[in-house]
């Protein structure tokens, strides 16, 4: 499970950065916030928050639990990946 919640992130990561490069913008304005004020470095944060919720995912106690973590991560990088398909 960590390995997917870290795949995961690492797609939004990759995915996000595409969207960007398309000239579209980002649609959650936390990350919105971010990018803003950290820039390029956005990233960083971005990475960081992944690995936090990689270690709260290795403090769980249920797998099924964990399970839902994952598939809830996975949702934006299925929504990155439709609006990616969607501009072509």
């Amino acid at each position: 499970m960590l390995v997917c919640a870290l795949l995961m992130g690492y797609s939004d990561l990759i995915a996000t950065n595409e969207i960007l490069q398309r000239g579209m913008g980002e649609l959650n304005p936390f990350m919105r916030f971010t990018q803003e004020w950290l820039g390029e470095w956005w990233l960083v944060a971005k990475l960081g928050l992944t690995y936090l919720m990689m270690w709260l995912l290795w403090r769980g106690k249920s797998e099924r639990q964990m399970a839902y973590v994952v598939a809830f991560i996975a949702t934006p990088v299925y929504n990155n990946l439709f609006i990616l398909a969607g501009s072509n």
